[in-house]
């Protein structure tokens, strides 16, 4: 499942701002808040196009959101040395 940067700050323990200042310190960011060049494509992080139509403007607006994969959530917390407690998968027999 992938989240949203203040998903994965919420899964994480932590505030969404810590997060973004974590990804612009290991230059994951750029300034603008847009994800790197060297991290497109590494199966971490992504931004995902959006469309919308404000009603005052009447026309398409489009812009990104900064996306975490569930691999770039244990990447993170790697990072942070965050622990994540692993639960067994239940038997889907019973």
């Amino acid at each position: 499942m992938n989240r949203t940067v203040k998903e994965a700050a919420q899964v994480l323990g932590i505030a969404e701002n810590q997060l973004r200042a974590h990804l612009r310190s290991i230059n994951a960011l750029n300034r603008d808040g847009t994800l790197a060049a060297r991290h497109i494509g590494g199966g971490k992080l992504f931004m995902d196009s959006r469309v919308t139509t404000p009603k005052r403007l009447g026309i398409r607006k489009h812009y990104a959101v900064l996306k975490v994969t569930e691999a770039g959530i244990d990447w993170l917390a790697k990072q942070l040395g965050i622990d994540i407690t692993e639960v067994p998968a239940k038997d889907s027999a019973a």
